[in-house]
């Protein structure tokens, strides 16, 4: 089209009574230098002879042009070099802005540290979000929820995800899950006294739990009759055992390391896993249902777990020793994510 413009334009423009153009009056700077370059004499070149040439530097003219305008960076942040469209290609989330709900008081998996001066929300799912974001391209915003809002919002958005959470039968009629990154045992915290390490050892006894978590669903199951409270985060529930309002807080495991090691005083128990495998499985990465981001967020994991870096992460918010983080590998690639 922009060859036949121009070929247009000359021919009209053409003075029929001359048998020779003036090239000052038609050609650009850069057009003569080309022509002198490759020893075109203007002078000698008819009208024929300069449509044609005309019409074929504007056909190439614009191939350049149009290269040009396809380089960089559009705003999805895609790039046309051969290059960078390749590496590009490998990430599957390019340009995706997402965000991340969930409690920041949750060691290890995520809580406020001062780094640097400034406060900063780290642990053991950001640096996983963080890699994932690096691996597939998005982005994301971390907003700080309880537990018992994180549910809501994460359902009302297809952009929003959460982590450090198990599926159940009930959870999935409504969200989709990734594959698991790690596996979890049910913690009890207490002050003082005998770590409690089994169930019967709760009877009697005041027990708090954070709302719709699956260590409430496991104590309400296996004690229906049982003296439970529920708030809507953890630190409440810690508050609440210091306090000597509540004997016991059953919690994630890990997290109940986290608050033993902060708080001296409180005892932690762990409840063996076949009493509470049915009720409390591996991590995952939750999202609406139907969110588009998650089968690439569950490869993302398998990948992950396979290198060695989910593993790696776990021994440093964890700790290496810490038994409870030993069968996330086995765990994660054992279990398919509910897409």
């Amino acid at each position: 089209m922009g060859a036949f413009v121009t070929s247009y334009f000359l021919l009209n423009c053409w003075d029929l009574q001359a048998a020779r153009i003036d090239p000052d009056a038609f050609l650009t700077r850069v057009w003569r230098k080309t022509m002198e370059r490759n020893s075109i004499r203007t002078a000698n070149l008819d009208r024929r002879g300069f449509v044609g040439l005309m019409a074929l530097g504007t056909m190439g003219m614009m191939g350049a042009l149009a290269g040009c305008g396809e380089s960089g960076s559009d705003a999805s942040g895609s790039s046309s070099s051969s290059s960078s469209s390749s590496k590009s290609s490998s990430k599957a989330l390019a340009g995706k802005k997402l965000t991340f709900v969930g409690d920041d008081a949750f060691a290890p998996y995520r809580y406020v540290k001062t780094v640097g001066g400034k406060k900063k929300v780290v642990g053991l799912d950001i640096a996983i979000a963080d890699e994932m974001a690096k691996r597939l391209g998005f982005t994301y915003t971390f907003e700080a929820q309880e537990f018992s809002a994180t549910l809501a919002s994460v359902q009302s958005s297809k952009t929003s995800f959460t982590m450090a959470m198990s599926s159940n039968t009930e959870r999935e009629k409504t969200f989709d899950f990734t594959r698991g990154y790690y596996e979890p045992l049910v913690g009890v915290l207490t002050k003082g006294g005998t770590a409690i390490t089994k169930v019967s050892e709760l009877k009697g006894k005041s027990i708090a739990c954070t709302t719709g978590t699956v260590q409430n669903k496991f104590i309400e199951a296996v004690l229906p009759d049982g003296d439970i409270h529920t708030y809507d985060g953890g630190s409440q529930c810690l508050q609440e055992v210091l306090a000597g309002r509540i004997d016991a807080y059953l919690c994630d495991g890990a997290e109940g390391q986290s608050m033993r090691d902060a708080n001296k005083g409180l005892v932690l128990g762990l409840l063996a896993r076949k009493d509470t495998q049915d009720y409390v499985g591996v991590y995952r990465v939750m999202a609406t249902k139907g969110a588009s981001f998650v089968s690439a967020f569950d490869k993302c994991i398998g990948e992950m777990l396979k290198d060695g870096t989910i593993d790696k992460y776990i021994g440093k918010y964890v700790g290496k020793d810490f038994e409870w983080g030993d069968d996330t590998s086995a765990a994660g690639t054992a279990t398919k994510g509910v897409n």
